[in-house]
């Protein structure tokens, strides 16, 4: 796949949590990639034109870019927030290898907050075409308020019984009675065999990225059975 940069129009934003938005953009011809790559997004802000990288939170057949980030106050975030449909930007992609192997039928997840975007995009991409993607999907997350699609991944497990999320919660609400705390290489063991020939997936920002590198490294697993990518541009 080529990369090239597009114009393109902004369409909405939806908040999916506490200051975390999607960002939906049109799609434009002959623009295409593989779920679970990324592009660039180029914005002018109060402190001049910024460029920054997302990974695609939608599928390759879905008929809009998404996006999904943390709302932090940055003069970047802020640009997005002030868009208004039909307002044009630019996007440079696609980008990333953090794809699925030929062949993969099971895959598991490692991620924790707005690192939910390839896997949601490969989770898509294969519900849309049914290809019966054995899904395992470690989520960590604050509380139960703070879980990006929390409904649509519950519509996931409720009518694919091949797709399973645990929830790893730090500080969940009175009545939670899942996993609590952070993403251990106990809590995987406690759901699943890591071993058992499953290919796995980590993305998140570099301490994210690190910490997952340290829970595969106690697992014991193989280096060709798993696929990290930090997300880039953090400070």
């Amino acid at each position: 796949m080529s990369v090239a940069t597009y114009t393109v129009r902004f369409h909405a934003h939806i908040p999916c949590a506490p200051a975390t938005g999607t960002f939906r953009f049109g799609k434009p011809a002959g623009y295409a990639f593989s779920a679970g790559q990324y592009f660039s997004l180029t914005l002018q802000t109060r402190e001049g034109e910024q460029t920054k990288h997302f990974s695609h939170c939608d599928a390759p057949a879905d008929p809009r870019i998404e996006l999904t980030t943390r709302l932090t106050g940055s003069a970047f975030k802020d640009a997005l927030l002030a868009l208004r449909p039909r307002d044009e930007v630019w996007i440079t992609g696609p980008r990333g290898r953090l794809t699925l192997p030929e062949g993969v039928t099971r895959v598991g997840f490692l991620v924790g907050g707005v690192g939910i975007t390839p896997a949601r995009s490969i989770i898509r991409d294969a519900v849309g075409r049914g290809t019966g993607l054995d899904v395992l999907c470690f989520y960590g997350n604050l509380d139960q308020l703070h879980i990006p699609f929390k409904q649509e991944f519950d519509g996931h497990e409720a009518t694919h019984p091949e797709i399973r999320f645990v929830h790893v919660l730090q500080e969940p609400l009175p009545g939670w009675e899942g996993e609590r705390g952070f993403i251990t290489a106990e809590v995987v063991r406690r759901h699943c065999d890591p071993l058992d020939g499953r290919y796995w997936i980590s993305a998140g920002p570099p301490a994210m990225a690190e910490a997952m590198k340290q829970v595969f490294a106690e697992l014991g697993m193989p280096k060709e059975r798993f696929a990290m990518e930090p997300f880039v541009g953090y400070a």
